[in-house]
């Protein structure tokens, strides 16, 4: 049973009782064609259609948009195949949506977007999830951009409507990692440089590393003998200039104005060949006392982004085999397993190019 709920708004199965609720928006002249399809001529057309959504189709999720203050079904949303990409591309579902006319204007889709966007990638653990709209339709095209999805180009003849129509499609899409990044800039959370944060609170992050569970500490935490002014003048230092053999590195702090350093991340600007058969481009970790509140995908995805920044196009992430939270933080950000040797698995996350307006 699928449910999910918002301020104003139940998002749910559908029922046969909604029958009457369904015909009276899908008969509007003005609300079917700016989905492609015909509006309902009878009430019968809407039950045959209905009565499969009620049956639904396993993998796919076919909602009704119920409001609260009314009980009544005002829209339906639905995450499901994407017919315009391979069906061999792994966790890819496509988002689309239609709302009554008598309530557009007040925000609900939007709300509703938001949700099932959530519910997407949070419990069908989606990889890639996409949306379109048709060039005309700009109520449907600032739903889209308000939720954050990256706009991909216009498919030109896309479609053929009910009416014979020919259509372009303006396509867009929001991979797992651009979810997470995206809700950790909204929960505030950030990845600062070391020098950026005061000496004392780095101090402490280590020592809560290094004396409570060293074996997840991010390798250039750990000050071993150096005090801390040549613990930074190294961290610095390997930026760019490093010894042969080693990849240039940046150590980045999770933090917030609420939880102050958070946890630490290593992100390693190259491959080499024993980065390449092992740890990949990104050691992470959370701070012992800050675990248990989920923070791990958001900072690997603000991880994600800088190396992006750093004209990363496809990241490797490793984790043991026996550290099934790693594992689930990597696959919640879009990890597609490759490989698994000697106890690691590893992962790559496609980026892209870096986005330049």
């Amino acid at each position: 049973m699928n449910r999910i709920e918002t301020p104003r708004l139940i998002l749910r199965d559908w029922r046969m009782e909604d029958l009457n609720d369904f015909y009276a928006y899908c008969k509007n002249p003005d609300v079917g064609p700016w989905a492609g399809w015909k509006p309902h001529e009878t009430v019968e057309e809407s039950r045959e259609i209905l009565s499969r959504w009620v049956q639904g189709e396993e993998g796919d999720l076919k909602l009704a948009v119920e409001e609260k203050a009314s009980g009544r079904v005002i829209g339906s949303l639905g995450v499901e195949e994407d017919g315009h990409r391979d069906k061999k591309v792994p966790g890819c579902k496509n988002l689309g949506y239609v709302l009554g006319k008598p309530y557009w204007g007040r925000g609900y889709m939007t709300e509703a977007v938001r949700a099932a966007i959530d519910y997407a990638f949070r419990q069908m653990k989606l990889r890639l999830l996409t949306v379109t709209h048709y060039p005309a339709n700009q109520r449907s095209k600032r739903v889209i951009e308000k939720a954050g999805f990256v706009y991909e180009g216009r498919l030109r003849d896309a479609v053929t409507i009910y009416n014979g129509e020919l259509r372009d499609l303006c396509c867009y899409s929001l991979r797992a990692w651009e979810y997470w990044l995206m809700r950790a800039k909204e929960a505030g959370l950030s990845l600062a440089l070391p020098e950026e944060l005061p000496q004392a609170e780095m101090e402490a992050l280590q020592r809560e590393f290094v004396e409570v569970d060293k074996d997840v500490t991010p390798m250039t935490v750990d000050p071993k003998t150096l005090d801390y002014r040549r613990w930074l003048e190294r961290n610095v230092a390997w930026r760019t200039v490093v010894p042969e053999g080693y990849a240039r590195s940046t150590l980045y702090i999770l933090t917030s104005s609420q939880t102050g350093p958070a946890g630490a991340l290593d992100l390693r600007h190259d491959l080499t060949p024993r980065l390449r058969a092992g740890g990949g481009h990104i050691g992470y970790g959370i701070r012992p006392c800050r675990r248990g509140n989920h923070y791990a995908p958001y900072m690997l995805a603000l991880g994600l982004e800088k190396a992006r920044e750093k004209g990363i196009e496809s990241a490797l992430l490793a984790c043991d085999e026996d550290n099934p939270a790693s594992a689930r933080t990597i696959e919640a950000c879009g990890g597609v397993l490759d490989n698994v040797t000697d106890g690691l698995r590893q992962y790559w996350i496609a980026l892209g190019p870096q986005v330049r307006s």
